[in-house]
């Protein structure tokens, strides 16, 4: 998977988090499950659903700290 279209669904992804609202400080088992599932609906690879959902989670966080340095 090329970098354009990894970032494309990591910002569809995140997108989803944000319109649903779903809280991403600590997201359960099933709202991971959930938007795995919705990551194979995009057309990912199973086996990268878990990367993709958590780098949306973590570029939302990075999104929304403003100007803190998160390292």
């Amino acid at each position: 998977m090329d970098d354009n279209l990894r970032n494309q669904l990591v910002e569809k992804i995140a997108k989803k988090i944000s319109e649903e609202e779903i809280p991403y400080a600590d997201p359960s088992t099933e709202v991971i499950e959930y938007l795995q599932k919705f990551a194979i609906s995009l057309g990912v690879d199973i086996s990268k659903t878990e990367d993709l959902v958590a780098e949306a989670f973590l570029y939302l966080s990075m999104k929304n700290a403003g100007d803190v340095d998160p390292l």
